[in-house]
């Protein structure tokens, strides 16, 4: 199985796997530990949370399909730049899926989309390439106190008024996008691909179509 590098947004209401797998990509795991001078001791280190990660990866969307894209279907474009765009601006994070084919391994990871640049270059005209710039992003829990009267008593307790939303819920039916795989959309959907198969009657090499509305058990 080929590496796949895929973007969802909205739990899956939007997708978008890259064209062209990038030649390498960065990931970067800084600290924001600080050193303090205490009397006596001289300098301290004083450990703090780790800072965000970030992700750094550059490859182009092809105007025409070639034999270094990852699928054959790919998007247009202007299309796929567009689509990250609306992401970046959005205000909500993204998830960064990478599929790898060591034993289906795969890293997923919310992030918000810093920083976009593209461009396009003499001899390949209609191709975009671009870089992109990803910061890991850490679901929140607002949590309230709330306060009342019991037995003439003022008691306080924490209200789950304020607590983020079940991120996903699990979909009764899919609709095939261009780019996916049944490996894809288990990762997507919390179904393993087996079942999926099974409940729509798919049997190997598990091909599937775009457009094609799949039972999700």
């Amino acid at each position: 199985m080929p590496v796949e590098f895929w973007f969802t947004y909205n739990n899956g209401e939007e997708t978008l796997r890259l064209p062209v797998n990038p030649s390498e990509w960065k990931v970067s795991a800084g600290s924001a530990n600080e050193t303090v001078s205490v009397q006596k001791l001289g300098q301290v280190t004083v450990i703090q949370n780790p800072v965000l990660r970030t992700y750094e990866l550059s490859s182009h969307f092809p105007r025409h399909y070639g034999p270094y894209c990852a699928y054959r279907d790919i998007p247009p474009p202007r299309r796929g730049i567009d689509q990250l765009e609306k992401w970046k601006n959005s205000g909500f994070p993204v998830q960064f899926v990478v599929i790898t084919s060591e034993q289906h391994k795969e890293i997923t990871v919310p992030v918000t989309i810093e920083s976009l640049s593209y461009r396009e270059i003499a001899g390949d005209v209609g191709s975009i390439y671009y870089e992109l710039t990803l910061r890991e992003f850490k679901y929140t829990k607002p949590r309230t106190v709330e306060t009342k009267q019991e037995s003439g008593e003022t008691v306080a307790e924490i209200s789950n008024k304020g607590q983020r939303p079940k991120a996903s819920v699990k979909p009764k039916t899919y609709t095939v996008k261009a780019g996916d795989t049944l490996w894809a959309i288990d990762r997507r959907v919390g179904v393993p691909y087996e079942k999926i198969a099974a409940a729509n009657g798919i049997k190997p090499p598990y091909t599937i179509r775009p457009n094609q509305v799949l039972v999700i058990p």
